[in-house]
């Protein structure tokens, strides 16, 4: 700064001085103050009086106090960060430039200081700073594995959480294109694809249960989560991956849902005897009586075989239930796998006099499920609407995003209802409303969408009609 003054002209270098916005002084070779300025008293809070009865050190912060270098005089300009002592005494930050002024023989005669005051720039950058160490230490010694890539999809870095989950080095990925990475199993690169679109529209992914390739070729189980990374003006620079290892995790629940399983195997087992006991003794006392001789009314026959066909009713329902389900994830459009169920169904609609309306609200489509196993759950629950409408009437399919994580899939049917007190027994194995039910179905359906990470809830009036409202993640 002091190096464009020009001081050949005492009067114009005088007007400068005294009316600059800046500070400016002029100090001896010793430091002294020799000439104050206004623009200098007013940020520091001294008088021109106590300038001159200081050196520059006297206002000088503690930690700036070694011999400053512009006093040997062997620099023509200097600048340089300083931290003065306000006359109230807080810190304040200045940017402080010297220019030295020389004799004819070259030697220094005075210098003059230039000084700004920097303190809200200082303040903002050690502000920025703590916050940029925050985030540092979240990242390092955060114990989830944490990836961020640029917008062109490249990682820029990880923290050693990731090289303790997964046993790559960073080196292993840093600067790695995504399609590239070596701990996606190819089965997952779809999966991660979509992952990445969602981010790049500015969404976040949160919480979709995966897995990821260890460098031993094992497979853990995480939980992924991506959000996009913003600058100062909302526009997007990158994006962070988080991967929580959820292999204890899935242990447990594992174990939990082993215990559950035996829970309901005493429910189903108490159900069975009791449901299955009913027509086999029916049938032992047919054969009974066709042994004594008065077996030989075809009616016999027909009660014996509804009987058997109801054992084998409530057995395949109970296989369904208890079968281990291979669930095969795949991207579908639910606008589709409900179209296919409608006609898959339309002729039993039409023979009951019953007439579907579908409405499809405008938003994301496309979710991750089992295809098969998310038709078996609206085959089970059209069907049940289609029985409980005597009269016919509406079935009313809806189909809306609530956000950008979840749809909703209404049902509502215009039937006899279920009473209030039956609602919270739904689920529960052989309990039923209807005449020739198994109460599995319901059973199973649940399952079904709890397996695919959503929910059910159930409303109904009895004589009016019930709604069935099921959430599904678009990413399970």
């Amino acid at each position: 700064m002091a190096k464009d003054l020009d001081i050949s002209q005492p009067e114009l270098f005088a007007q400068v001085f005294e009316y600059s916005p800046i500070g400016m002084a002029l100090l001896s070779t010793q430091g002294r103050w020799l000439q104050v300025n206004a623009s200098l008293c007013r940020f520091t809070g001294y008088t021109e009086s106590d300038f001159l009865a200081m050196t520059i050190q006297d206002i000088m912060h503690t930690d700036d106090l070694e011999r400053d270098p512009f006093l040997d005089g062997k620099k023509d300009n200097f600048q340089m960060e300083k931290r003065f002592i306000h006359k109230n005494g807080f810190t304040i930050w200045v940017l402080l430039a010297i220019h030295c002024m020389r004799d004819e023989n070259g030697q220094p005669l005075y210098f003059i200081a230039q000084t700004k005051d920097i303190t809200e720039r200082k303040l903002a950058e050690e502000a920025l700073k703590a916050k940029t160490e925050q985030l540092e230490s979240f990242i390092e010694n955060n114990a989830d594995a944490i990836l961020i890539f640029n917008n062109e999809g490249f990682v820029q870095r990880v923290n050693e959480a990731f090289v303790h989950i997964f046993g790559w080095s960073k080196e292993e990925v840093i600067g790695v294109e995504l399609h590239l990475l070596p701990f996606i199993p190819p089965e997952c690169s779809e999966e991660f694809k979509h992952s990445r679109e969602q981010v790049q529209t500015g969404r976040s992914v949160n919480g979709v249960e995966t897995k990821r390739l260890h460098k031993n070729g094992n497979l853990v189980n995480v939980l992924l989560t991506a959000s996009p990374i913003l600058d100062g003006k909302g526009k997007q620079i990158g994006w962070s991956v988080i991967f929580r290892d959820i292999t204890e995790w899935k242990i447990a629940q594992e174990h939990l849902q082993n215990s559950e399983k035996l829970s309901v195997a005493g429910q189903l087992a108490a159900g069975i005897a009791h449901e299955i006991r009913n027509p086999i003794t029916s049938i032992k006392g047919f054969i009974q009586l066709m042994k004594s001789g008065f077996g030989d009314k075809p009616v016999y026959f027909d009660i014996m075989t509804s009987e058997i066909e109801r054992i084998e009713l409530i057995l395949s329902e109970l296989l369904i239930l208890a079968k281990p389900q291979t669930i095969k994830f795949e991207r579908k459009d639910i606008r589709v796998l409900l179209s296919q169920v409608m006609t898959l169904l339309d002729s039993q609609a039409i023979l009951n006099n019953v007439e579907f309306l579908a409405e499809f609200k405008p938003g994301a489509t496309h979710l991750y499920c089992d295809e098969n196993q998310l038709k078996q759950v609206f085959i089970n629950f059209i069907k049940n609407s289609i029985e409980s409408m005597r009269d016919g009437g509406k079935i009313t399919l809806e189909v809306s995003s609530e956000n950008d994580q979840e749809m909703m899939i209404r049902l509502a049917d215009q039937g006899c209802g279920i009473p209030k007190e039956a609602l919270s027994k739904l689920g529960q194995p052989f309990y039923t409303t209807k005449e020739n039910g198994t109460g599995l179905g319901f059973m199973v359906s649940k399952k079904i969408i709890e397996n695919h990470a959503g929910k059910i809830k159930v409303d109904s009036e009895v004589n009016k009609g019930t709604l069935i409202e099921i959430m599904l993640p678009f990413s399970s």
